[in-house]
């Protein structure tokens, strides 16, 4: 699938962008990764495996300047049209100061068997984190299915109960051209660290009433980070 080029340009700058604001040394390459087992995988609050588990996993290679490549899978079920989801990120991340930091980069959502026309599409992403605070945007100009023009306006914040355990909240807004399809997202879960795995639950809903895919429901996920 081809790219609109104003969005290729906005994604050539962030990365000459992150290339002018930080040195980039060869010899300081970092490879990390992770994998995760959830109860439902649910994206921007709806379940793209229709209601059933899902095995997840990435790695990311990140330079000493905070440019980052990752790649990221999981088991997907669209009925029948695909059962893998593959993507491919390319961005930079960095610390503005002891309080601010941010994420920018382009990501490839790729569903290498999928018989959906358009499945495969490319989205601009940008984060600004204050503190336990997180603010971001994203944007596609050739959104899933040929949706057209997509955004997602989204809020996220992470409460310390203590040292342990955190209260996750998140609020995300999806935009379409069609504003029928548009609607909210949002969760609020629990996390903590248990003999070195990451362990989750959240409540997932969204404003949908259509679909039986974007219902409320409680996730668990565990992870392992190395």
């Amino acid at each position: 699938m081809k790219i609109a080029t104003s969005t290729t340009t906005i994604a050539t700058s962030l990365f000459l962008l992150g290339l002018s604001t930080s040195s980039l040394t060869v010899n300081a390459i970092e490879l990390s990764g992770d994998i995760t087992f959830a109860s439902d995988y649910a994206f921007r609050g709806i379940s793209q495996t229709e209601e059933a588990p899902a095995l997840q996993g990435g790695l990311t290679l990140t330079d000493t300047s905070g440019l980052y490549v990752s790649v990221w899978g999981s088991n997907v079920d669209f009925l029948a049209e695909g059962t893998l989801e593959l993507d491919v990120m390319l961005g930079w991340s960095g610390d503005l100061n002891d309080d601010w930091s941010t994420d920018v980069g382009i990501m490839r959502y790729g569903y290498p068997n999928a018989a959906i026309d358009g499945s495969n599409f490319y989205e601009l992403y940008g984060s600004l984190t204050f503190k336990d605070l997180t603010f971001g945007l994203a944007y596609s100009d050739d959104y899933y299915a040929n949706a057209g023009n997509y955004f997602y306006l989204h809020a996220g914040y992470s409460y310390a109960l203590t040292d342990n355990l955190s209260v996750d909240l998140h609020v995300g807004q999806n935009e379409y051209d069609d504003s029928s399809a548009s609607y909210l997202d949002w969760s609020v879960g629990l996390s903590t660290e248990v003999m070195g795995l990451s362990l989750s639950l959240a409540y997932v809903d969204t404003d949908i009433d259509a679909s039986y895919l974007a219902d409320s429901r409680v996730i668990f996920a565990v992870s392992k980070s190395f």
